[in-house]
């Protein structure tokens, strides 16, 4: 039970890190509309809080992209420079680098699954310049206006993998560039916000708008991926349900073994009634005998599990396949083996009771007739 619950953990965690690790903590939604005018002020306010790191302005909107003679649509995300210390976008950088802020000109970071599609390099030897056309919101969209997309160059200065649908949804680019290419004056569509180190989380969400108002809302990076997390917990729950459901079958052969233990030792419970000891006494010699069996074992598995899961974790004997990490995480958690331990004892003293009572009281009725 401590190994599949561990190793759902670790799966489990996994996940949430590959997506929560380059989400920002905080991200500033106008509550209507996609757009909102921003004139420092917002920021201004956000940055008085002591726990606040660092902010950038976003600036998203679906584009196209055109390299040589290959086409594709993408969510241009147009960010700061601060962005990148948010994001930790280096981490997951393939090939390139990072830098949306070159000291000779802009350049883009694009996901490996638009590169992909594009067949763009990173590499400035080589034709690395992607054109992106930007809908303008004030152009009457029609087959016959050639002015409704504004079409800016940017190059390709690094490349990154994080989820397949995020490299092939995003590519990002500077704030500038994607407020000049759809003409936006002081219009954005999120304030991303990082956190100090061990900053409260729904204490500074809390503090921010009562800052801000009710005009806006503020979502943490658990919010923002609200149905993976859920989706998590129920798995989680209904993996340990069918492992419950093995369990208490497997408490038959306990019950089996205690009965034919008890019906094994008739003539020493005779010579106990005989020697005046109570039903009580007999009942609880063969109770507490059944609950050693529960508990020793219980506690045995539990002990064999977390050190199996702990050699997998520091020596990763079971590997994983064509995976983003080579072997199979594993992760005990506390909480895990309380539960487990619970339940141990609950069905222990479930199935330690029932035949301990009903057949010492059948013994004691068949002695006494």
């Amino acid at each position: 039970m401590i190994i599949v619950l561990s190793g759902f953990n670790g799966l489990e965690n996994l996940v949430e890190n590959i997506y929560n690790k380059h989400e920002a903590d905080l991200t500033i939604f106008p509550k209507k509309g996609k757009t909102f005018y921003e004139t420092d002020s917002i920021s201004e306010k956000v940055n008085t809080l002591d726990q606040i790191s660092y902010t950038s302005r976003i600036i998203e909107e679906v584009t196209m992209i055109k390299h040589g003679k290959k086409w594709t649509t993408a969510m241009m995300k147009g960010v700061e420079k601060s962005y990148s210390i948010i994001s930790k976008l280096d981490s997951s950088l393939i090939d390139g680098n990072g830098d949306f802020y070159s000291i000779n000109s802009a350049g883009s970071v694009i996901g490996v699954g638009i590169q992909n599609q594009l067949q763009v390099s990173c590499d400035n030897r080589f034709d690395n310049t992607i054109t992106v056309y930007g809908l303008l919101r004030e152009e009457k969209l029609s087959t016959q206006n050639k002015n409704v997309f504004n079409p800016l160059r940017i190059p390709v200065n690094g490349v990154f993998s994080i989820t397949p649908e995020f490299d092939e949804r995003y590519f990002i680019v500077p704030f500038d560039f994607a407020k000049e290419l759809l003409r936006y004056t002081n219009e954005i569509n999120a304030i991303e916000i990082g956190l100090k180190r061990n900053a409260n989380l729904n204490l500074v969400k809390n503090n921010i708008q009562a800052l801000i108002g009710t005009d806006f809302s503020i979502k943490t990076k658990y919010e923002k991926n609200e149905l993976l997390f859920k989706t998590n917990a129920a798995e989680k729950w209904m993996v340990f349900m069918i492992l419950l459901f093995i369990f208490i079958l497997s408490t038959f052969n306990i019950i089996a073994s205690l009965t034919m233990l008890i019906l094994d030792k008739k003539k020493d419970i005779s010579t106990l009634i005989a020697l005046g000891s109570t039903k009580k006494l007999v009942q609880s010699i063969f109770f507490k005998e059944g609950l050693y069996i529960n508990f020793i074992g219980g506690v045995s598995g539990i002990a064999l599990g977390s050190l199996l899961c702990f050699i997998q974790s520091h020596y990763k004997l079971i590997k994983l396949e064509n995976s983003i990490i080579d072997y199979w995480p594993v992760e005990v958690e506390v909480t895990d083996l309380l539960y487990i331990l619970a339940v141990i004892m609950s069905v222990g003293i479930i199935s330690s009771y029932l035949p301990t009572s009903f057949i010492i009281n059948r013994h004691f009725k068949s002695y006494f007739k």
